[in-house]
């Protein structure tokens, strides 16, 4: 009995040693599988260096912080509107969001960032199509030259550019506050972010006709900013003042907001999503020349 019980352990403990030395060899199989594919698919396994992950954390990051600005840009818009209108406003901010994912995804992205002509991009629908990322310069081969400069992988560049769009498109929902209707908003944002705002883009960050003049935008001073406020006041004009603004007789009658708590809430979360908005525009900070350029921006 003592014979066959230890004879049991034995196979148990030889049967227990093998599966253990199966899992690390399964995980070095895959990990060498996923290495080797990614040097197929890309050719970029000897791209890959530390500066290049930190770069990457980096610049997710600071897209994140960007992100966040919807919040900021919610509570702002709520705290000077009437209360009536807060749901509308709120609803409006976290949706914008999810409308402007799809349309820079399916098109609003290679408009901006394709290879194409002088006033827009005509390949990389879908952020599909050749890209060999994070390599750079000459080494470069895709169909996103505009933006080969950056060693980071091409959904970490589309991320970043994403949380821009969907930023011009909140600008743009402060503007016509308490004065649109939701759903016209929604097809208003779906037109700038798959449209309006990647063929700015492309003429300067695209490598379009601005950008062959010499045009510089380092943060979306024009880009992101200008053609924000510009679309917002197209909705302004259109949409004309706040009912109740302005008396018969041409005097003007305040509207005060309801929560100065939420607007300075919201000025702070912007504060703090400005950190990533410009820091994070330097697309890199694994070195000693990229972290000097972050923290000066910062």
């Amino acid at each position: 009995m003592n014979k066959s019980h230890n004879q049991k352990a034995q196979n148990k403990v030889l049967n227990l040693s093998k599966h253990s030395l199966q899992i690390p060899i399964l995980i070095v199989l895959v990990s060498s599988t996923s290495i080797a594919v990614l040097a197929d698919d890309h050719g970029v396994d000897s791209a890959w260096t530390t500066d290049v992950a930190v770069d990457t954390l980096w610049v997710l990051v600071a897209s994140m912080l960007v992100f966040f600005m919807n919040a900021g840009f919610g509570c702002i818009e709520a705290g000077f509107c009437r209360a009536k209108n807060v749901v509308n406003i709120l609803g409006k901010n976290f949706v914008v969001f999810g409308i402007s994912s799809i349309a820079f995804w399916i098109i609003g992205w290679a408009i901006m960032f394709g290879d194409g002509n002088a006033f827009l991009g005509t390949t990389g629908w879908f952020v599909t199509g050749a890209d060999n990322s994070p390599i750079t310069g000459d080494s470069y081969n895709g169909v996103y030259s505009s933006i080969n400069w950056t060693g980071i992988p091409l959904f970490a560049k589309f991320f970043f550019q994403l949380v821009f769009a969907g930023t011009a498109a909140t600008i743009v929902s402060g503007c016509v506050a308490e004065r649109i209707h939701y759903k016209s908003y929604m097809a208003f944002t779906t037109f700038l972010v798959a449209f309006s705002y990647p063929v700015t883009g492309h003429w300067i960050w695209g490598g379009g006709w601005l950008a062959n003049m010499g045009m510089w935008d380092f943060a979306g001073s024009t880009v992101v900013h200008s053609v924000g406020g510009w679309a917002g006041l197209a909705g302004i004009i259109l949409l004309g003042p706040r009912l109740g603004k302005y008396r018969k007789d041409g005097a003007v009658s305040p509207i005060p907001g309801h929560s100065m708590t939420l607007v300075f809430i919201g000025s702070m979360i912007l504060w703090l999503g400005w950190f990533g908005f410009n820091g994070g525009s330097v697309l890199k900070l694994g070195d000693v020349a990229s972290a000097h350029s972050v923290a000066m921006v910062f």
